[in-house]
């Protein structure tokens, strides 16, 4: 697949698109390709999500802008789990970037702290969020101001669901990890009849 770049963009833009990444591909992952074509100038690498689900897109952050014509002719070495990757430049990434006050889970991180941050899915759609905070008990929870560390996650206007999901904020990447062990493809209330839970971590 050829690599997409749009040569009027260059001039100012500090950051990169990369589109047709695998769904499970994660900042790491990303950060180890661009390592590997010996990209250079990349300051940060962040997912792009959609109600707290990857969409196959990264932004890769430039040092200057300088660097950014030629990390998209890198680009075109990059291959992750057999997908070849698309690149063009962007102007305006504040776009990308949600607001961390709003709960939608779009752009940039999703709008979370990455590696901290778990989403539990497949809850019951009624499930609140007290039974939540039930669950999570014994973990570490992020210490935050004005916001409680377990909240559920708005449904997407004129979208209809049966399930409920929630996000939890850790204390660190190890509780995050720990509370995926714990919940990832495991029943609601360990009953048989239940909805499988889908512990995830927001990379």
């Amino acid at each position: 697949m050829p690599i997409n770049v749009q040569v009027t963009a260059f001039t100012n833009a500090t950051h990169v698109l990369l589109r047709g990444l695998p769904l499970t591909a994660t900042s790491a992952d990303v950060r180890r390709a661009v390592m590997n074509a010996n990209m250079k100038g990349v300051a940060d690498v962040a997912l792009n999500y959609a109600h707290f689900r990857p969409t196959g897109k990264a932004i890769l952050t430039m040092s200057l802008p300088d660097y950014t014509r030629e990390a998209i002719r890198a680009a075109g070495n990059i291959t992750i789990s057999g997908y070849r990757v698309e690149a063009e430049p962007i102007e305006h990434p504040e776009l990308m970037m949600p607001s961390r006050t709003e709960l939608t889970g779009n752009g940039i991180s999703a709008g979370v702290v990455v590696g901290k941050t778990v989403t539990l899915s497949g809850l019951p759609g009624k499930t609140k969020p007290a039974t939540v905070a039930k669950m999570v008990e014994g973990f570490k929870l992020a210490n935050l101001k004005n916001v409680y560390p377990v909240r559920p996650v708005p449904i997407p206007d004129k979208k209809f669901s049966l399930y409920s999901r929630f996000i939890v904020q850790l204390d660190s990447e190890s509780e995050a990890q720990r509370l995926v062990r714990k919940y990832h493809m495991v029943p609601f209330n360990d009953s048989d009849a239940a909805p499988i839970i889908r512990a995830e971590i927001i990379y």
